[in-house]
């Protein structure tokens, strides 16, 4: 027969009195489903304060850790455009040479683009630069020409026409210009290749001026700096 103790003076009884002999108290009984119950409760409880132990656990082991690497960019900022680098002093000049076909010498070129446009009416209407070019020939000696992409220089091959120019702030100078042989017209010839070359070779910028058909006397603009007399000999 089990027993166990009076809650209330100690006796021993048995687990199915339902009062103390001695002192007449009354027994609480526990039943086995009670009990059962009564230790799933309590393993519950065990395994929820366990798992909070757990996940007390997991931020101190976080923080210890090391933290990932910061990426550069996130230092530093965005990145920025690269700066556009500055020309090269004389890069806006072209060198060319080409072999006569007559004579077989070379043909020396310096060209250089205006820096400015203008817009001519119909039928040459839409923006356009002149160009300006040093040509020495082995055949036709030396020359300074101006031309345009599209429309009619007033100047014939047999009659000459003024061209007006001017180095940097200079007063403006003519000089004598003719046409084409094959009388094209957008090209003027400047005559005095020489008295050209010297004033253009102590400028930064020049402006040519020449009568255009039914469009006046633009103006282009050309910077004419850092020359190279080398590369113009050299077709480089």
């Amino acid at each position: 027969m089990a027993m166990t103790k009076c809650k209330e003076c100690g006796t021993d009884i048995s687990t199915k009195a339902d009062a103390c002999p001695k002192c007449g108290a009354k027994q609480v009984r526990t039943s086995g489903c009670a009990k059962f119950a009564l230790g799933a409760i309590i393993f519950f409880v065990l395994v929820s304060i366990l798992g909070q132990c757990s996940r007390t656990d997991s931020p101190s082991r976080a923080v210890s850790a090391s933290p990932p690497a910061t990426p550069a960019s996130s230092v530093s900022g965005p990145s920025q455009p690269a700066a556009p680098s500055a020309p090269i002093p004389g890069s806006q000049w072209v060198y060319d040479q080409q072999t006569d076909p007559m004579k077989g010498g070379e043909t020396l070129f310096a060209m250089v683009q205006s820096t400015n446009t203008v817009n001519f009416d119909f039928p040459y209407q839409g923006a356009q630069h002149a160009t300006l070019t040093l040509r020495t020939h082995p055949r036709h000696g030396k020359d300074v020409i101006l031309k345009i992409e599209r429309g009619q220089f007033l100047c014939r091959s047999y009659e000459d026409c003024n061209v007006l120019v001017r180095f940097d702030e200079n007063e403006p100078v003519t000089f004598s210009g003719v046409g084409a042989s094959d009388n094209s017209s957008e090209m003027v010839f400047l005559r005095n290749y020489s008295r050209f070359v010297a004033g253009m070779l102590k400028a930064k910028r020049v402006r040519m001026s020449a009568e255009v058909y039914q469009e006046g006397s633009p103006v282009f603009e050309f910077d004419v700096s850092d020359f190279s007399d080398a590369k113009y000999k050299g077709g480089q």
